[in-house]
This record gives C-alpha cells, sequence and structure tokens, in this order.
C-alpha cells in the first residue's frame, strides 16, 4: 500500500494544470524544507512524501481546490483544537483538510501539520 516511487510526485505535478500546480509543487517543497529525509512514494495509490516508509503527506488537486493529507486523522484533530478559530474544513472520515485556491492553508499550519505527522511517526517507531 505504501511505497517509494521516486517520480511520484513530479509525474502527478505534469498533469496538473498551472493554476493548481503551483500551490500543490509550493506544499511539497516545504515538507521537504522542514523534514529532510523524506522520500517519494505512493500511499493509498496517491503521489505523497513518505517518512520512515509511512505516508508524511499528500496534496492533492480537486474539483473546488486541493486536499492536504497527512494520513492520519488524529493529526488533523490535534490540529483544529489548537487552532479552533481557524475554521478548517477537516474531512472527519479520511482525515483531509479541504482548502481552495483564493483560502490556502497557512504556511504556520502546513508546517506544524509536518511536524506533528513527523512526530507521530517518530513515535509509532519507537514502540
Amino acid at each position: 500500500m505504501t511505497a517509494a516511487e521516486p517520480r511520484a510526485i513530479e509525474e502527478y505535478l505534469a498533469g496538473l494544470e498551472p493554476a493548481k500546480r503551483e500551490p500543490v509543487e509550493r506544499y511539497y517543497a516545504r515538507a521537504a524544507d522542514l523534514i529532510e529525509a523524506v522520500q517519494v512514494g505512493r500511499s493509498y495509490a496517491m503521489p505523497c512524501y513518505l517518512y520512515r516508509g509511512k505516508g508524511l503527506i499528500s496534496v492533492m488537486a480537486t474539483q473546488q481546490g486541493l486536499s492536504v493529507i497527512p494520513f492520519s486523522g488524529s493529526v488533523t484533530q490535534q490540529l483544529r483544537a489548537a487552532h479552533a478559530d481557524a475554521a478548517l474544513d477537516l474531512s472527519e472520515g479520511s482525515g483531509s483538510i479541504r482548502i481552495t485556491l483564493a483560502s490556502p492553508l497557512p504556511d504556520a499550519l502546513f508546517d506544524e501539520l509536518i511536524r506533528l505527522r513527523a512526530a507521530e511517526i517518530d513515535a509509532k517507531a519507537r514502540r
């Protein structure tokens, strides 16, 4: 279900319209800057960054905008609890955060999401 695939993100980006490609590309670049040990791959058939062999983050274009997927419902709930005033559009079932191009996820929230997910993966690896 999760596997390294070095060109997964690059191939996904190539198929996006420019208006959606730029923010998706920017989010992926931020994630790689924050967590240096990421690897490009797929999780649940989505292009993503992997960390310690687990899905760290996927950013996907949708008809309405973008979905930011940290592969963890508990991480999205932590973000919601810490930022109740941010009015995050969270998908309860999948743990994804839906955003629009006009109202992107602020960099500080995205960075916090990445750090929370990496910490969750680290904690599970220590068990």
